[in-house]
């Protein structure tokens, strides 16, 4: 909105009473009632990924191109490419996930879950397509950094696979932890989330026990990394797509 200041004001000079939580609570559960009974429109999936697309944060895009060109400028001149690559990969490939999370929450972010469950595209179908998006532009950045690396320095490729997919399993699965226990309705907090996971990130690889981690422990990391990740993905999904968790008066 292009004069969002004097909507603002225009909307400040009416006074709207505050209503009872019983009130609030009948009101949600009629209206509930009222939508099961609204016979969905379909969509094709290549339209809706077009849509949503156009919402996407240029910021996600950035962020991508950031973590490819370190990644390319960091790896040129290694003296031990085996440690120095996990070091790499758990710096920047945090990076990627920056902005995946609060993309995904930004209806809830800006307040408009409840508008935009009552579209002909329901929170499911936009979920499943923002999911998608972010996903694979998430997986095909990290496969340019990992094949970079590997061919680069002649390490097998799966064994890459394991430094870059572990910290990006991580920071998803934390970043969804923290949504899934505070409502965070801000983007600035949500943000800041995401620095603080890319810095704790850093952090973890100037410990001397990052060091000693053997083959056998990344494989186990990175099992217990993904089933965490997809623990927390499947539970957000759940909550999302819940009316009861779904609609949220501020």
């Amino acid at each position: 909105m292009k004069d969002r200041d004097r909507f603002k004001e225009m909307l400040h000079q009416y006074h709207v009473p505050y209503g009872a939580e019983e009130d609030i609570a009948r009101t949600i559960l009629e209206g509930q009632k009222v939508m099961t009974g609204i016979v969905s429109s379909k969509t094709a999936f290549s339209v809706l990924l077009k849509e949503q697309a156009k919402y996407i944060s240029p910021f996600l895009w950035m962020t991508q191109l950031i973590a490819i060109t370190l990644t390319i400028l960091l790896s040129i001149h290694l003296i031990d490419p085996y440690l120095e690559i996990q070091r790499i990969l758990f710096t920047l490939t945090p990076i990627l996930a920056f902005f995946a999370v609060p993309e995904l929450v930004k209806n809830m972010v800006c307040g408009m879950s409840e508008l935009e469950d009552t579209c002909k595209n329901n929170v499911s179908k936009i979920l499943v397509a923002r999911l998608f998006i972010i996903g694979s532009v998430n997986l095909v950045a990290l496969t340019i950094m990992i094949t970079f690396l590997s061919i680069q320095h002649q390490i097998p490729f799966t064994q890459v696979v394991l430094y870059g997919l572990v910290p990006f399993n991580i920071v998803n699965g934390i970043h969804l932890l923290v949504f899934h226990f505070i409502k965070i309705r801000s983007s600035v907090a949500s943000i800041s989330v995401s620095l603080c996971l890319v810095a704790l990130m850093k952090m973890l690889t100037e410990f001397s026990f990052f060091i000693t981690i053997s083959e056998t422990m990344w494989m186990i990391l990175f099992v217990v990394s993904t089933a965490f990740f997809l623990a927390e993905l499947y539970h957000f999904i759940k909550d999302i797509t819940s009316k009861e968790v779904l609609i949220q008066w501020n």
